[in-house]
């Protein structure tokens, strides 16, 4: 089956966040689809199947531990991959992409060496405020003291489709890491996933897998939240382009752009894609 990496969030290869982008030449098991995964070792890897009857190009997402309902960077990736193959040379496309528990429509644009590629997450679900009596051990569960939290910025779970804990701070994010050994039932308190912690002057941002031991670089998914609550606390107007950092204390600095639609709620995000590579997997 033939695959392709690609780099997200970059203009040059080598940038960004790197992605397989699978495209199965027949149903493989789920543990299969892990076991290649794990095999490309990139933080996450999307395959492709063929265009369905309701023009839909159905994807699953694998990190190297398991799968996601949805997630950014992926998607992205998959536009551009698919606008390649499906006609280059029409600089414009739109694609849709039919996830497990909902459609996503992807805009692409190829400007030559790389493409520009716009997603619509749909409009986000706020699932629920922490309440401030749990700051301290959240905190703690991320090497911080309580001091470094943005105390006017509440620590909310948000998500459109991968729910994230958004944690605001004032400084130090340089300094942050995760350190609880059951993070992922600690998070699973608020209904979180994940976590997504933002630092407010400089929209630095950051997150790891829920061991610790690996962080992305650029994390589409939870930018696009995040511009959701930049705008609904009022930090950003509606139609804003907000530029979200991301990937810096790991030496891949890469930019995330989003926006909320002023006329519908809908948050969009965008990135460019370039080619660094392709093959083909011999199973």
């Amino acid at each position: 089956m033939r695959f392709y990496h690609v780099d997200v969030f970059a203009t040059e290869p080598m940038n960004g966040n790197g992605l397989t982008v699978v495209f199965p030449e027949r149903e493989l098991e789920s543990k299969t689809l892990l076991k290649i995964a794990q095999e490309l070792k990139q933080f996450e890897t999307i395959f492709v199947y063929p265009q369905n009857t309701e023009g839909c190009f159905p994807v699953r997402i694998f990190t190297t531990e398991e799968e996601l309902a949805f997630a950014g960077h992926p998607i992205l990736g998959a536009g551009a991959v698919l606008h390649s193959l499906i006609d280059k040379s029409s600089s414009e496309k739109s694609i849709q992409i039919q996830l497990p528990e909902k459609n996503t429509e992807v805009r692409t644009e190829y400007i030559a060496p790389y493409y520009t590629v716009t997603m619509n997450q749909g409009i986000p679900q706020w699932i629920q405020k922490v309440g401030q009596y749990h700051y301290d051990e959240i905190a703690k569960s991320l090497s911080m003291l309580p001091t470094q939290l943005a105390q006017e910025f509440p620590i909310e779970v948000v998500s459109t489709g991968l729910p994230y804990l958004l944690v605001p701070i004032q400084k130090g994010i340089g300094e942050v890491k995760i350190n609880h050994d059951q993070f992922e039932q600690f998070l699973s308190t608020w209904g979180a996933k994940f976590v997504y912690v933002f630092e407010i002057p400089t929209l630095e941002c950051r997150t790891w897998d829920n061991s610790g031991m690996n962080e992305d670089v650029a994390t589409g998914s939870a930018a696009g939240l995040l511009c959701a609550y930049l705008v609904r606390k009022g930090f950003a107007k509606p139609d804003q382009v907000i530029n979200i950092s991301q990937g810096k204390y790991i030496g891949r600095p890469s930019i995330i752009k989003g926006w909320v639609e002023k006329k519908n709620g809908h948050v969009n995000i965008q990135g460019n894609v370039v080619f660094f590579g392709t093959g083909e997997i011999s199973i």
